[in-house]
């Protein structure tokens, strides 16, 4: 297994060269409004993360005995369990913790807008249903990979009025670095064997699961950049929405 983690370091070392964070969270010059401008993009994939811990990737320990790896998987995803409650502190920061019905906050959180992060946590979904153990526990630390090279780029970034965010920020990278491929808690116990099948199909999850990253990140690039005020933003996917109503009709009434 000590090879498959090798492997993600490379991965992450690759990953840390993306566009985002070269033309985003690295350029000083861009206030930091901007530079963390994707934030509100990122709602549905980290409520849906949180779902994953729960649901997929953390199994029923009433009823069986977890192995080795599981125990550390189901560990970490009690550690995740409320990081998504610093983020939705930080949108008010942001600028974008806007008041709206439910029904308008449905279409902005199901916009083709949102859909990358919408998509992700599917597509990660469906990766790990099935998938053994070793290759989900590729996955995750894949994932921790991820998170640890994209929160310590966050760190230290001032909004105009000094404030740091707390997801987006110094304290979300503390609690993940606590937690990263590279803790005691991983190099410190002896992780099983893999034989060679078992280490290329860990393997081929951890490729899987870096593009899925590198696809998403690029979406969260795009949308920083395109986004310069946030309410604008959402009044327009709203609109949008609205707009599809009379030709979603029609395209009911001609089907009867």
């Amino acid at each position: 297994m000590q090879k498959v983690i090798d492997y993600i370091e490379e991965h992450r070392k690759t990953y840390e060269n993306h566009a985002f964070f070269t033309r985003l969270l690295t350029d000083e010059s861009l206030p930091g409004e901007k530079r963390l401008a994707w934030g509100p993009s990122v709602v549905p994939f980290i409520m849906g993360y949180s779902d994953l811990n729960k649901y997929v990737f953390r199994k029923d320990e009433e009823n069986s005995r977890p192995d080795q790896l599981q125990a550390l998987l189901n560990a970490h995803t009690y550690e995740e369990d409320f990081h998504w409650q610093w983020m939705l502190t930080d949108l008010e920061k942001l600028g974008a913790d806007t008041s709206m019905p439910l029904s308008d906050a449905t279409r902005v959180l199901w916009s083709a807008d949102f859909s990358h992060s919408r998509r992700l946590c599917l597509e990660l979904a469906a990766l790990a249903a099935g998938a053994p153990t070793y290759a989900v526990f590729a996955m995750v630390e894949s994932i921790e990979a991820v998170s640890i090279t994209i929160f310590t780029h966050c760190r230290g970034i001032a909004l105009r009025d000094g404030r740091e965010c707390e997801f987006f920020g110094t304290k979300h990278y503390m609690a993940e670095a606590s937690h990263s491929i590279k803790s005691p808690e991983i190099e410190e116990k002896s992780l099983p064997s893999l034989d060679e099948a078992q280490r290329e199909e860990a393997k081929r999850m951890v490729d899987r699961t870096f593009s899925l990253f590198d696809n998403w990140s690029g979406s969260l690039l795009r949308f920083a950049l395109e986004s310069g005020d946030h309410e604008r933003t959402y009044e327009r996917v709203i609109q949008e929405s609205k707009d599809l109503l009379p030709e979603a009709e029609a395209v009911a009434a001609a089907a009867f």
